[in-house]
């Protein structure tokens, strides 16, 4: 029997797990896709396995689709590391994380200085006494003199106008000395046993809580430096060989046997006290005389410092002629005589012995340390007195508040948080508008929460002599060398004046139409809100301030008892009956102006004529302002206010001595005054 012949054929059947197809391929029958999710994508486009192309998403920022060799997948590679000048804090990671910039050593906190993500001590926001708070510099302007620690968290500071602070390991705090004297010298002998000395013979002393009393020292002599092993053992010294000693009964004169002035006064325990002063003087008290020590030198020894007995350290400086160089030296000191360590192309005023591998001296720009081998130049910078605890612990004061601490390789500033060089002259359209400008081209405006310092250019660093603000979107700054006007729109400024060859000292204006600008040689320009126009008073004096009341009502002042006023037409002399300096002008109106100059002199215009009016001062005022016939104020040299309530005048206290230029009152209960490398603001 034949049977029949059967061919079976297999026919292969996709069950969905066969080879990726590529988008776009016909897929084959019975395949079954997988999703994005079955797959563990979040983005891109991919295959689904049965030849189908997946949109599987977009990726949300800061992640992206197939980061980190991962396709299809969102991901995020974070930052490991913060960006250049990051000290401290954190900065996000780009991953929605953060990165840590790293951590500050005690006493430093992380903006401490006012920078953020930067290491520093925190310095007050600024520094208040009598009403007034500082604004520029930040967090005071005080010139200090003299510094010492005790350790590392008791450290004081003494300077001008009666200035003390003391450091507490994590701030510093202003505390009262009850004087304007300036003082220059401070040693602390215990937490609770602080002297200070000053000019005139000045000596305070601080007991427990930091409260300080005067002492009768019996000298007027200004008294440059202090020491104290104890209450019982305090040495001062200053002008004409002045030494002071108290014993725990009162100062005593001793007898060194010089009448050159001293300046520095250091011992390391009361029977090595070292004494050094102008021409080579060097004095050291052995417990029970004071014997001369030859130095070698004529020139003058500023500081004197130690770590003990056996490692004191003078320096000296000179300034031999007006075209020869100034040097200056560095001495190691013995009871024998003394042995140059160092000579510097500059002056040498400060030095402090931190232990006998550290020694930090500077002077007219240049620090310079010992590291028990050899000097190193340690940056150029300002000069002030140096004083620490301890080789972990040094610190630097220098004028306009100027604070750095050593870390150890160079100097690390610590304030001024602002500065400021000397201000000129200050103006404003409201309480959150006011303007400031000063030397070396620098215009400062408060905008009611802060201080904006907006670009001037081609200011370069012209002194801006005057400011006139008539609002907040309008107002106009002049500059002396270069003889230009600036305008301010609100957002930038834009020069619109440049006189071909008078300066420009002042602007003032009764609103954005009406402005005058005055300076050398009689000079006055116009603004008329269109354009400026040169209109000369025909004075030959340098007009030195501007007051403008309205279109027909303008008064300057100037050299010489110059006094100018423009009626609408023309500029007239008017007589003022003298030939001082006249350097302010202000009015509440036509019939009620006043004018201010050297010698204290004050001149008041009822609308007939000028007569003069009693200050109560011989201090040159600088500057008027006001709000009516019974609210105006006359600022000037050696810290002046005065007021005047409609009756007299009256003196004022601003807690310095500064030579103030300009005041300017928003309101009866607001007062700001600027001057030498000083904002004031009474708020």
């Amino acid at each position: 029997m034949v049977l029949p012949l059967v061919l079976l054929f297999v026919v292969p059947v996709s069950s969905g797990c066969g080879d990726d197809d590529g988008p776009g391929d016909i897929p084959d029958a019975g395949c079954r896709p997988r999703t994005c999710e079955s797959q563990g994508f979040d983005c891109g486009e991919a295959a689904d396995g049965c030849g189908q192309p997946l949109d599987c998403g977009t990726c949300t920022a800061p992640f992206a689709c197939g980061v980190a060799g991962h396709a299809n997948v969102c991901g995020c590679v974070p930052r490991t590391t913060c960006g250049p000048g990051a000290e401290c804090g954190v900065e996000p990671d780009g991953c929605g994380g953060n990165v840590a910039c790293g951590t500050c050593s005690a006493p430093e906190v992380c903006g401490g200085r006012g920078v953020e993500k930067t290491c520093g001590i925190p310095a007050a926001a600024r520094e208040c006494s009598d009403g007034w708070c500082w604004e520029y510099p930040l967090p005071h302007g005080y010139r200090m003199e003299g510094a010492h620690f005790l350790a590392p968290d008791d450290g004081w500071v003494v300077g001008e106008d009666g200035f003390i602070q003391h450091w507490d390991g994590t701030r510093w705090t202003r505390v009262a000395s009850g004087t304007l004297t300036e003082l220059r010298g401070v040693h602390a002998a215990s937490a609770t046993d602080v002297w200070a000395v000053g000019v005139a013979g000045t000596v305070l002393h601080g007991s427990a809580g930091g409260v300080f009393a005067p002492v009768n020292s019996g000298t007027t002599r200004d008294l440059a430096a202090v020491w104290a092993s104890g209450p019982s053992d305090v040495w001062a010294v200053g002008g004409a060989g002045t030494v002071r000693r108290n014993q725990g009964s009162g100062f005593q004169g001793v007898d060194v046997g010089t009448t050159r002035g001293l300046e520095d006064v250091w011992g390391s325990g009361p029977s090595d006290v070292w004494m050094v002063g102008q021409g080579g003087t060097l004095r050291r008290y052995d417990g029970s005389t004071v014997s001369s020590i030859d130095a070698g030198t004529n020139i003058d020894f500023h500081e004197v410092t130690g770590t003990g007995p056996n490692d004191v350290w003078t320096v000296a400086s000179d300034d031999p002629c007006l075209i020869c160089d100034d040097y200056g030296l560095v001495f190691r000191t013995f009871p024998t005589g003394v042995e140059q360590s160092m000579r510097s192309s500059d002056q040498l005023f400060h030095v402090f012995a931190a232990s006998p591998s550290l020694v930090l001296t500077g002077g007219e720009g240049s620090r310079y340390a010992w590291d028990g081998t050899k000097w190193t130049a340690t940056g150029s910078d300002a000069n002030g007195p140096i004083a620490g605890s301890g080789p972990d612990a040094v610190w630097f004061f220098g004028a306009g508040g100027l604070v750095q601490q050593w870390n150890g390789q160079g100097w690390r500033q610590q304030a001024p948080l602002r500065t400021l060089g000397s201000a000129r002259a200050i103006h404003g359209s409201g309480p959150a508008d006011v303007w400031v400008v000063a030397d070396s081209g620098r215009v400062l405006h408060w905008n009611g929460g802060g201080w904006l310092e907006p670009a001037v250019s081609p200011l370069t660093s012209d002194n801006v002599s005057g400011v006139y603000a008539a609002s907040p979107s309008a107002a106009w700054v002049t500059t002396s060398f270069f003889r230009r006007i600036f305008r301010w729109d609100g957002t930038r400024f834009t020069m619109v004046l440049e006189s071909p060859s008078l300066k420009l000292f002042a602007i003032h204006g009764a609103s954005e139409t009406d402005v005058w600008a005055v300076g050398e040689a009689g000079e006055a320009q116009h603004f008329d809100g269109a354009a400026w126009t040169r209109l000369p008073t025909g004075a030959a004096a340098t007009l030195n301030a501007v007051w403008v009341q309205g279109p027909s009502l303008a008064v300057a002042v100037g050299e010489a008892g110059t006094l100018m006023r423009w009626d609408g037409g023309a500029w007239t002399p008017m007589s003022s009956g003298t030939s001082v300096s006249l350097k302010a002008v202000w009015g509440s109106g036509p019939t009620d102006i006043w004018a201010a100059g050297a010698g204290g002199t004050l001149l008041r215009y009822n609308g007939t004529g000028w007569s003069a009016v009693t200050s109560g001062t011989t201090a040159t005022l600088n500057g008027l302002g006001g709000l009516s016939a019974s609210a105006v104020w006359a600022t000037g040299d050696s810290g002046t206010l005065l007021r005047f309530d409609g009756r007299r005048w009256t003196a004022e206290t601003t807690g310095t001595r500064r030579a103030f230029r300009g005041v300017w009152a928003p309101s009866a209960s607001e007062l700001w005054l600027v001057g030498d490398s000083a904002v004031l603001h009474r708020p």
